[in-house]
């Protein structure tokens, strides 16, 4: 099937056409969740530096956080790395996800703080009963859903006055992603992963997006550009799939070093210089309600 990236109002791109909400349940439940066929997306195994790696984005949002632990949702818990620190650290935390297979896979003593279901019903829901939390994390979930300004009202309606969302999302459409197409290192649009990644975002795009829905962006990140390697014809890995891994490594070594061997704030500024510059395989927003605007879809 061929599709088509559509400028929406707010500037970000979004796939046409879309799949249905019945055909996107039956894409994810057959690839992604197809435990019952004996193959999950969590069956790989991680090294020993990835697994720590992990603990990275959650320390990164609670040090960006700045308060005292209050209550935390996340949408989209995946393998539940997140929602395992949160508590830790003492938060009241909870999640909502189609399925707990990732969680099973690596915190199965975490799946009674899971709902379970269409996040958009979870979140109806949660608004109606006037569930309230200061911090909402979202985490590479807007690029795959259907109504992604609906999910960013209602995620702004489940939010404390004072509380803020984490949103992490690919940053497609970039200039760098412009200039490896320009030098012949990939193909147009080499981005576009259809129909698993149904809405684009840039650095530009996703503040104007955040702001539409009654938010206000309070810090900007870029995560490491692996897209970089791209520019290397000795790690290109859109040209030689089996380059990838390891670029994904080094990626993951820079990290791991810059936090260990200088600071989470050092990673913090590294990535807000990423942001800035308008690069970062992913961006990630903090935002605040803006007061007296947005609200649930």
């Amino acid at each position: 099937m061929s599709y088509r990236l559509v400028e929406m109002p707010e500037g970000h791109f979004e796939l046409d056409p879309k799949p249905t909400s019945d055909e996107l349940a039956a894409y994810y439940r057959d690839k992604y969740f197809a435990s019952d066929h004996g193959s999950t997306p969590y069956a790989h195994g991680y090294t020993a530096e990835e697994l720590e790696h992990k603990w990275l984005q959650p320390a990164e949002a609670e040090f960006v956080w700045g308060k005292p632990a209050g209550s935390m949702l996340e949408v989209g818990v995946g393998e539940g790395f997140t929602l395992d620190y949160f508590l830790k650290r003492g938060w009241r935390a909870e999640g909502l996800d189609f399925t707990d297979d990732g969680v099973q896979a690596f915190f199965p003593e975490l799946a009674s703080r899971l709902k379970l279901g269409d996040a958009y019903e979870l979140l109806d829901a949660a608004i109606a009963s006037g569930e309230r939390y200061d911090l909402v994390i979202c985490n590479n979930v807007l690029e795959h859903v259907l109504d992604p300004m609906g999910l960013l009202r209602r995620l702004r309606a489940l939010v404390t006055p004072g509380g803020m969302t984490r949103i992490a999302v690919p940053n497609d459409g970039s200039w760098l992603q412009d200039l490896i197409v320009d030098r012949g290192s990939a193909k147009p649009e080499f981005y576009v992963a259809a129909p698993d990644h149904l809405n684009y975002f840039n650095t530009d795009t996703l503040p104007k997006a955040l702001a539409a829905a009654g938010w206000e962006v309070v810090e900007h990140l870029g995560e490491y550009p692996i897209d970089l390697f791209l520019l290397n014809p000795d790690t290109n890995y859109m040209a030689q799939r089996s380059l990838g891994r390891n670029c994904h490594f080094a990626r993951v070594a820079f990290e791991m070093g810059l936090w260990k061997r200088r600071s989470l704030e050092a990673v913090v500024e590294f990535r807000r210089g990423c942001a800035k510059a308008g690069i970062g395989r992913n961006q990630v927003a903090y935002a605040r309600p803006i007061p007296g605007v947005g609200g649930a879809a």
